[in-house]
C-alpha cells in the first residue's frame, strides 16, 4: 500500500511539473513555430538524473500526462499532440539510456571530460528526437511545421533542446540539497562579503543592458567578457543563474525586435542566435570549471603540505610558522599563551605488539579525540614520531590544565578499538608551559625546549601524568 501510494505521488508530481513546464513552452510558441522555450524536457531529464528513484514507469506516466494535456487544453489537435509528446519523450528516454550507458554520474560533472560528455549526450539526443520530430509531425493534419522546410525545422528544434539542456540542465544538477543550504543559512552571517565580489555581475548587468539597448545579433559578444570574470570568481551553480537570465534576456530581445520577417528568415535569424547563446554559456562554465578545479586542486595540494599526512594534525614546518605568528599577536595584545607537549606513553610497545598498522590507528585515534576537544583557534602539530604540541590562544595555565585532563580523561572513555572484542587504552605524556607576555626576545623553538622538560618530567614520574613548567 505504501509503494502504491508513493507511486502515486510520483506520477502527480512529475505530471504537474512536467504540464507546468509546457504550459511556458507552448506560451512561448510564435505563430506557426515550434516553441521558442522548452524546459520541459530539460526539467524532465534533470531530475531524472538527479532523483534515481523517478526512473519507474510512473515517472514516465506522469510526464505523458502533463504534455498531453498542456497541449489539449490550449487548442491542439490530439493526433499532433500525440506525435509531439511522443518526440519529447524519445529525447529524454534517449538521453537517460545514453548516460547509464556510458555510466556518466552527474555528481562529477567538473570530473575529466565528463561535461563535455554531457553536453554530447544531451546534442545526440535532441538531434534525434528532432528528427522524429520533422519526420513524422508534418504528415499530421493542422501540423505547424512546414514540410517546405524540414532542415529549417530541424534545426529549430535541435538547437532549441540543446539551449535548453545548456540553460536549464546545470541549475538543477548544481543545486546544492537542502542540507547545503541550510549550512549555508546558518553560516552566512560568518561569511565575509566585499564589494568587490559583486563587480563582475554589476559588469553583467551593464553589459546585458547596453546589448539590449543596441540589439543585433552582434550584442551577443557584450557580455562575454563579464560572464568570463563571473565564471573565474563565482560557483558553477551561481554561474548556472547567470547563464540562464543573461541568455533569456538576450534572445528575446533579439528575436522579438525582430522585423516582419518570412518564415525561413525568422527561423535563420533565431536559430542562429540560439547557437551564439548557447556557445556563449558552454564557454562560461568550462571557464568555470578550470578555475575551480585549479583552485580545488591548489587547495588540496595546500591541505596536504600544511598537514601530516597521516594523522591530518598540523605538519611540523606549519605549525612553528602559525605558532609564531599566533605567539606574537597574543604579545601585542597581551594574551596569554600555554603551550602543551604531549607524547603517547608506551607508543614502541603498541608497534611491537600490535604492528604498525595499529601505531598508526593508535595515532590517528589520538588526534581524532583530541581535536574533538580543542577549540577551532587553537593549533595542533604532530612535531615528529608519536609526539605532538598544541598552542592554546587567550589561555592561562589554569584552563590549559583542565583542557589537558579533559584529553586524559576521553582516551580513556573511548579506547581504541583493534580488532572485534581487542581494544587498546591509549595514555598520554603532557608537558605545559604558559609563555610570558613579556619576553617576546625568546623564539619558539625555546619555548618548546622548556615545555619538552616538563614533557619528560612527567614521563619520568610515571607518565599519563601532567607537568606544568614553572621556571621557563
Amino acid at each position: 500500500m505504501t509503494q502504491i501510494t508513493t507511486r502515486s505521488k510520483i506520477f502527480a508530481v512529475v505530471a504537474v511539473v512536467v504540464f507546468l513546464a509546457a504550459l511556458a513552452g507552448i506560451f512561448s510558441r510564435p505563430l506557426f513555430f515550434l516553441a521558442s522555450f522548452w524546459p520541459a524536457n530539460a526539467l524532465l531529464l534533470g531530475l531524472i538524473l538527479r532523483f534515481p528513484q523517478l526512473r519507474g514507469i510512473e515517472t514516465w506516466l506522469g510526464a505523458f500526462t502533463g504534455f498531453m494535456l498542456a497541449d489539449l487544453i490550449t487548442g491542439n489537435y490530439f493526433l499532433l499532440t500525440f506525435a509531439l509528446t511522443l518526440a519529447n519523450l524519445f529525447e529524454v528516454l534517449t538521453a537517460i539510456v545514453l548516460f547509464q550507458l556510458f555510466q556518466l554520474n552527474y555528481r562529477k560533472y567538473n570530473h575529466g571530460l565528463t561535461f563535455f560528455y554531457m553536453l554530447l549526450i544531451v546534442t545526440a539526443s535532441s538531434a534525434l528526437s528532432a528528427f522524429a520530430a520533422v519526420m513524422t509531425v508534418p504528415l499530421l493534419p493542422n501540423s505547424f511545421i512546414d514540410d517546405q522546410h524540414l532542415f529549417q525545422e530541424f534545426t529549430m528544434w535541435w538547437t532549441t533542446e540543446i539551449q535548453n539542456h545548456v540553460l536549464i540542465l546545470p541549475l538543477i544538477l548544481s543545486l546544492p540539497s537542502w542540507q547545503n543550504t541550510k549550512r549555508f543559512i546558518q553560516d552566512f552571517e560568518q561569511i565575509e562579503i566585499q564589494w568587490h565580489d559583486f563587480l563582475p555581475l554589476f559588469a553583467i548587468i551593464a553589459s546585458t543592458a547596453v546589448a539590449v539597448f543596441f540589439g543585433g545579433p552582434g550584442a551577443l559578444t557584450f557580455p562575454i567578457a563579464a560572464l568570463i570574470w563571473a565564471a573565474l570568481r563565482y560557483g558553477f551553480f551561481s554561474l548556472a543563474i547567470i547563464n540562464f537570465v543573461v541568455c533569456t534576456v538576450l534572445f528575446y530581445s533579439i528575436t522579438l525586435n525582430l522585423p516582419d520577417a518570412q518564415a525561413a528568415d525568422y527561423l535563420y535569424i533565431s536559430t542562429s542566435t540560439r547557437i551564439g547563446l548557447f556557445m556563449m554559456a558552454i564557454s562560461a562554465m568550462t571557464v568555470c570549471l578550470i578555475s575551480s578545479n585549479r583552485k580545488h586542486l591548489f587547495e588540496e595540494v595546500l591541505f596536504h603540505v600544511q598537514h601530516d599526512s597521516l594523522t591530518k594534525s598540523l605538519s611540523r614546518l606549519y605549525f612553528m610558522e602559525s605558532a609564531n605568528s599566533a605567539i606574537d599577536q597574543s604579545h601585542k595584545h597581551e594574551l596569554q599563551t600555554t603551550l602543551m607537549m604531549v607524547d603517547i606513553d608506551h607508543f614502541k610497545r603498541i608497534n611491537d605488539e600490535f604492528g604498525h598498522q595499529a601505531g598508526d590507528k593508535a595515532l590517528q585515534h589520538f588526534v581524532n579525540v583530541t581535536k574533538s576537544i580543542l577549540r577551532q583557534s587553537d593549533l595542533f602539530g604532530r612535531l615528529g614520531g608519536e609526539e605532538f604540541a598544541i598552542l592554546l590562544q587567550d589561555t592561562d595555565i589554569a584552563s590549559a590544565t583542565l583542557i589537558a585532563e579533559r584529553i586524559q580523561a576521553a582516551l580513556k572513555q573511548y579506547p581504541l578499538i583493534i580488532t572485534q572484542g581487542q581494544s587498546l587504552q591509549i595514555k598520554i605524556s603532557i608537558g605545559l608551559l604558559s609563555i610570558p607576555s613579556g619576553q617576546m626576545h625568546q623564539t619558539l623553538d625555546y619555548w618548546i625546549s622548556q615545555a619538552d622538560k616538563a614533557l619528560y618530567q612527567a614521563k619520568s614520574a610515571g607518565r599519563d601524568q601532567i607537568h606544568i613548567a614553572f621556571n621557563a
